[in-house]
């Protein structure tokens, strides 16, 4: 299936800006001045400010002596403007017994993770369902330069109530129940970009309620 359409993101092109600032490799050079420290300034000069970037963070199990998580981000415009399996130093919190398994790709070193995710997030509002949980995962170089990080699931609670929905009694009210009290299509995979265009249709429907 493809993600785009079951999303309905309408063909919008993806944000080849920030895309570009990501991937940019610095290299030192003897005539070069050092470079300048991470900001958002230095790394989004033609990026409009109050853009958003829809986050999930899947733990993967523990591969080795390393935590192998998933990070993916969505813009606005529905796009994935990244996914990559890192290796982090596991936290106490979320070892898990199984090994990840097979992968696609080779996991990222979490220092090359942290230049990368810093680029993409700088100056961006960053919205995950669970702030504390997600948020406490992010590298400090995304955490650092983003403007702000806010939670779906905060807001969501307050529309349900303001709205009458019947929310399951239990708690925390998870991301899909959320989508099924708010019409929208149901996860279909546990992948993080799948989880973070989910969060995106959530935001956006909670706009338009709103």
């Amino acid at each position: 299936m493809n993600i785009a359409a079951f999303f309905g993101r309408g063909g919008s092109a993806p944000d080849l800006s920030r895309i570009d600032l990501a991937l940019r490799t610095v290299r030192a050079h003897k005539h070069q001045a050092p470079p300048k420290p991470f900001g958002r300034r230095a790394f989004r000069p033609d990026i409009a400010g109050g853009d958003r970037l829809y986050f999930n963070v899947r733990s993967l199990g523990v591969q080795g002596r390393d935590h192998v998580l998933q990070y993916a981000f969505a813009d606005d415009r529905g796009n994935v403007v990244m996914s990559a399996f890192v290796r982090a130093a596991a936290p106490g919190a979320l070892m898990l017994a199984t090994p990840p398994g097979d992968l696609a790709t080779e996991p990222l070193d979490e220092a090359r993770f942290n230049d990368i995710a810093a680029r993409i997030c700088a100056g961006a509002t960053l919205v995950a369902y669970q702030r504390v949980l997600q948020g406490g995962l992010l590298p400090q170089g995304a955490a650092g330069s983003a403007a702000s990080i806010d939670c779906a699931w905060r807001r969501f609670q307050q529309t349900a109530r303001r709205l009458g929905l019947a929310a399951p009694t239990r708690s925390p009210v998870t991301l899909q129940d959320a989508l099924a009290l708010a019409r929208l299509p149901p996860l279909v995979s546990e992948d993080a970009a799948m989880r973070a265009l989910s969060i995106r249709a959530l935001w956006r429907w909670m706009d338009e309620a709103d």
